[in-house]
């Protein structure tokens, strides 16, 4: 099921970001905050896991967001991505999907990734814009990892490995891997919107926020 957002829901959004990232500011409890805020701006299930994703408290926010380095600080670094964390919110913004700017200046989307993101037919267009960007931005090692435990990593991993990493002759591996999340962390530029990585890591770039933008549909609740 997608998420759709019409005019009035997204403001009733934004009051509702805005809501949560107050009392998140002053300590409440996260999911208390977000119970209170759903229900009072009656959120489905939906659109309450896209506004967690969205508002986190400001300390934290800043932290995150003074690890953020440009595209051209990963010529030449060890680059590490999030494989599904990246290629899900590719593909889901080029379906036309709901992406939402989160406070602590990255994109993300209420959606999942499982097998079916090795058969989503705009694929082939999130790996055709991921070899325009390291052409422009080689990193001296690139290392894109997939959680194991999701069905058909096994597969996606090698289809990887073969049009993205064999594609631009970089040194490298595409793996999956039952702790990926070890491994990502390894690099020295990692590439992720993921909130607990985020904040583990030495230097951080929203991939997919950078080369979404302009062609996905984003909200910006703040």
């Amino acid at each position: 099921m997608t998420l759709n957002l019409g005019r009035n829901k997204v403001e009733t959004f934004r009051k509702a970001a805005r809501d949560l990232a107050w009392l998140l500011d002053r300590g409440y409890p996260e999911r208390a905050s977000l119970k209170l805020v759903g229900d009072r701006y009656g959120l489905s299930s939906r659109q309450r896991a896209l506004l967690l994703r969205a508002v986190v408290p400001e300390p934290r926010a800043s932290f995150r967001r003074k690890k953020k380095v440009p595209a051209r600080a990963l010529r030449g670094r060890k680059v590490t991505v999030d494989g599904y964390n990246v290629l899900a919110t590719l593909v889901h913004g080029l379906e036309g999907r709901t992406l939402v700017l989160a406070r602590d200046g990255f994109v993300r989307d209420a959606e999942g990734a499982g097998r079916r993101l090795r058969l989503a037919p705009r694929l082939p267009e999130a790996l055709e814009l991921l070899r325009e960007f390291f052409r422009r931005y080689p990193p001296a090692y690139l290392g894109l990892y997939l959680d194991a435990p999701v069905s058909g990593s096994g597969e996606l991993a090698a289809h990887l490995r073969k049009t993205l990493l064999q594609a631009l002759a970089l040194p490298g591996e595409v793996l999956a891997l039952p702790e990926a999340e070890r491994r990502v962390l390894s690099g020295e530029v990692v590439c992720t919107a993921d909130g607990a990585l985020l904040d583990e890591a030495p230097a951080v770039f929203d991939l997919a926020g950078h080369l979404l933008r302009g062609r996905a549909r984003l909200l910006r609740p703040f």
